[in-house]
């Protein structure tokens, strides 16, 4: 008798990053919402959801406890716990999926969450080509300047209200995975150096490939390309 092997799931990064248990929780709960959001699929409670979570972006988890239970940071705790750190893990989930929420809003074609779109090349890719964009370079300096959870919140929503704007997606599991250890003192230098490279090896794409609705529901964004 012939066995079968299950195929082994591609990853959607194909930069090879490899998201942390936050990024993979994030992952995780927000795919089936942004499939279900999406036309044609139109799935009331997606759409109930994504209104839930949006009243809490730009806040920290203790300033909207009516998103207890709603933001799936249960998932932190469906593997190895996350340690010492819960607390900005729990932090970090809340952000990255009320964001998303907000990011997502009235764009039912063209998905917001897209593996592998970074917050600087999300930013740069809003620049005309070959210029900076003054006032939005300093959006994005002040939110690597954030020190506070509150403060990242607020000053991050700001950018997504931009990046929405412009139907430009971003990688909210990369996202989460950051904001962990941006809230992290110890850490923080890192993930300013990584949104610097990021935002500086932007590459605008070589080839505009065209995308079509596809079965899960929406419209497939290219990878962006960095050096």
């Amino acid at each position: 008798m012939t066995s079968t092997s299950s195929p082994v799931p591609t990853s959607p990064w194909r930069d090879g990053y490899q998201p942390g248990l936050v990024g993979r929780t994030v992952h995780t709960f927000l795919e089936p919402i942004q499939r279900g959001y999406l036309l044609p699929n139109d799935e009331a409670w997606a759409v109930a959801r994504l209104a839930q979570l949006r009243r809490g972006a730009g806040k920290a988890p203790e300033e909207v406890p009516e998103l207890f239970g709603l933001t799936g940071t249960e998932g932190l705790y469906s593997e190895k716990g996350p340690g010492p750190n819960s607390e900005r893990a729990d932090t970090a989930v809340h952000l990255a999926v009320t964001l998303y929420a907000l990011h997502q809003q009235s764009q039912r074609r063209v998905r917001m969450h897209v593996p592998g779109r970074r917050l600087g090349g999300a930013v740069r890719a809003l620049m005309p080509q070959g210029e900076i964009d003054e006032p939005l370079r300093r959006h994005f300096v002040r939110v690597a300047g954030a020190t506070s959870t509150k403060v990242l919140a607020y000053r991050l929503r700001a950018l997504v209200l931009l990046l929405r704007g412009e139907s430009e997606p971003l990688d909210y599991a990369r996202l989460a995975d950051q904001i962990e250890q941006t809230l992290d003192p110890g850490k923080r230098l890192k993930v300013r150096q990584e949104w610097g490279r990021e935002f500086h090896s932007w590459r605008p794409p070589r080839d505009e490939v065209a995308t079509h609705s596809s079965d899960e529901g929406g419209s497939p964004a290219t990878d962006q390309r960095t050096e």
